[in-house]
């Protein structure tokens, strides 16, 4: 029996020992896997066929690094990281980790961006390809890499898109968010809570709000109204807000003041103690000054049509309420609010633009923020000295006559050809011309506010115009007011429009056209035998007019291309050509041209002709003058 019982006990320590060396071994052989795997998302190892095998993300992307210089676009295949980690939630931070070591963080809202988020930054994807070679041959992959429409991801679009939060300051530029060789991607849940800082306070005292206490604020509730100088009205909408007047008594002691609101993306804007308290210009449809008494509330909004930040992504913002619709101008409305600081009280100013009878008041406020804004900003170097302000083709766009009524400013490329004077005029009269040819979207020519990072000394206040190629007496101190002179003839300018009818109805005069292209964003050209054609991609047009959105930034509705429609080119004479959407969509090779070798087309072919590499005769049509979206649902 003995005997026996030995013999059980040591094949059963021997089975054991055989268990837990099967055991081990597997937890050995599992960690290895791991260790080879391309990569680990929450403990689980994918393969290049794994990620293959999902649904994949392709296109074209490039991205500014932290010295403004760009990385040269190249084609990407990848997988979203939102499809990777469908069970992540807001109140979690994605860590992705390089095989190096080095990690970067990213936020819900970077990972599933909203609508407003998802036109600038489009999708995150863990890369596994660019320009068709895969990894392990693509030795920099797999790689993070942030897809937008446009395929460029500049520093601009990752501070509107970023978090607020500290955390998220190690995101620079737009280069930080692309990590090399990922490795390892991990969610850490629940990191957020309601406290995580929104806005920063400074003045005499300093203090940090998180979202939560700013709704928990005593607030106010109204309707607000504002109009843009190319006379496009917003609202009415309703905000939720704390007054302005109030944020500075919690950090400021002192009767006369100047506040300063700065936005995520750098953007800043000042306002005077008037100002703080609601006392601002009521403005009428034409966006010209009225009498009427000023009734509005100045409030730093949290909350727009019942949606509050953090998800209401524009918010914070400066609003000024006023429930019996007064218009007030919608330069003042500085969104996406993250720092407001009290500053000793400014003297306040106003710049006057003059074309003929037209006239635009730019506000002291108004021309500080395009000067701070990194679209708008440019900086002129002479003996030592930095100025910085605004180009001045820039500011004479406020007032050329090119504005479509749902966007920005745009510089009248037509009439700066045809030629005019720019002339400049001080405080005590003085005044100098500079033609338009010397203007043209020269940033070598800017209207400054600052000199060496503080506003111009009293001899030069508020503006001086400095740049290149300028004369002495052409580099005028204490401007106050910019007039075109000496304009061309109206005969001059070509009497034409273009008619975009879908959803919406739009007409583009030749000058806004001429605008459109003269920008450069969307200009395409194509080489034919006849010249090079400039214009604008066909589906760039149909994107403003086929789901209704008036916004400025055109984007294309991908969901009614799938659904299917017709695109009609008309000519003059009614002749017209029909295509479908399929066709045209995202094609910048099909093009509605307005110039051919840097000249107005030909009475033959112009206003307006459709070219490209693919278009037969009876395609290219002469002589456009309308598109037309046809089967498309309003």
């Amino acid at each position: 029996m003995k005997k026996d019982g030995r013999i059980k006990y040591v094949s059963l320590v021997l089975v054991t020992i055989l268990l837990l060396s099967v055991v081990l071994t597997g937890c050995v052989e599992d960690e290895d896997d791991i260790d080879d795997a391309l990569i680990v998302v929450q403990g689980e190892a994918y393969e290049l066929e794994d990620l293959k095998d999902m649904d994949t993300v392709s296109g074209e992307s490039s991205f500014q690094n932290i010295y403004d210089n760009w990385k040269e676009k190249a084609l990407y295949d990848g997988v979203p990281l939102s499809t990777l980690v469908p069970e992540m939630d807001e109140n979690d931070l994605l860590e992705i980790t390089a095989t190096d070591g080095y990690s970067q963080r990213f936020s819900y809202r970077q990972i599933f961006p909203s609508e407003t988020n998802r036109e600038i930054q489009g999708d995150i994807i863990v890369a596994y390809s660019m320009d068709g070679t895969e990894v392990p041959d693509w030795e920099s992959g797999p790689m993070i890499v942030v897809m937008p429409d446009d395929g460029e991801f500049s520093n601009a679009d990752l501070k509107m898109t970023r978090s607020l939060d500290a955390e998220f300051d190690t995101q620079t530029s737009a280069g930080s968010l692309w990590v090399r060789n990922v490795h390892e991607i991990e969610i850490i849940e629940d990191y957020y809570t309601d406290t995580e800082v929104g806005i920063t306070l400074e003045g005499t005292t300093e203090h940090d709000y998180s979202f939560e206490e700013l709704r928990n604020m005593g607030s106010i509730e109204g309707e607000g109204k504002r109009i843009r100088s190319t006379k496009s009205i917003s609202g009415p909408n309703t905000y939720r807000g704390v007054y302005l007047t109030d944020l500075v008594s919690n950090i400021y002691s002192g009767q006369e003041y100047t506040l300063q609101v700065e936005a995520r993306d750098g953007y800043t804007m000042t306002y005077s103690r008037a100002q703080v308290e609601g006392n601002i210009t009521v403005l009428d449809d034409d966006y010209q000054e009225t009498d009427i008494e000023p009734d509005f509330h100045a409030v730093l909004a949290f909350e727009e049509d019942g949606i509050a930040v953090p998800d209401w992504e524009r918010g914070p913002r400066i609003a000024f309420l006023n429930d019996e619709g007064l218009l007030s101008s919608a330069g003042l409305w500085a969104r996406e609010v993250r720092y407001i600081r009290v500053l000793p009280a400014q003297v306040d100013w106003t710049l006057e633009l003059v074309k003929g009878s037209e006239s635009v008041h730019m506000s002291k406020q108004y021309f500080e923020s395009a000067a701070s804004c990194h679209y708008h900003r440019a900086e002129y170097e002479v003996d030592g000295d930095v100025y910085a302000g605004v180009p001045l083709w820039e500011i004479v766009a406020a007032v050329d006559g090119a504005n479509p009524p749902d966007g920005h400013y745009m510089y009248n490329t037509i009439l700066s050809e045809l030629g005019y004077n720019v002339t400049v005029i001080a405080e005590d009269g003085f005044s100098a011309n500079i033609p338009s040819h010397l203007v043209a979207r020269n940033d070598k020519i800017i209207i400054a506010n600052e000199l060496n990072g503080e506003p111009l000394p009293e001899s030069d206040a508020p503006l001086r115009i400095v740049g290149d190629g300028l004369t002495g007496s052409q580099r005028v101190r204490n401007i106050v007011k910019i007039e075109l002179t000496e304009l061309p003839d109206e005969s001059e300018i070509p009497d034409w429009s273009l008619t975009l009818d879908g959803t919406l109805l739009r007409e583009y005069s030749a000058e806004i056209y001429g605008a459109l292209v003269g920008c450069g964003v969307h200009t395409e050209t194509y080489d034919h035998e006849d010249g090079t054609y400039e214009g604008i991609p066909l589906w760039i047009l149909i994107a403003a007019v086929d789901d209704g959105e008036t916004r400025s930034h055109w984007s294309l509705n991908e969901t009614l291309v799938e659904d299917g429609y017709d695109v009609e080119v008309i000519a003059e004479d009614g002749y017209s050509y029909t295509f479908d959407i399929s066709e045209v969509a995202f094609n910048d090779t099909m093009i509605l041209a307005d110039r051919v070798d840097g000249e107005p087309l030909s009475d033959n072919d112009g206003p307006l002709r459709l070219v490209g590499e693919e278009l037969t005769g009876e395609m290219s049509v002469r002589n456009v003058v309308e598109i037309k979206l046809i089967g498309l649902e309003s």
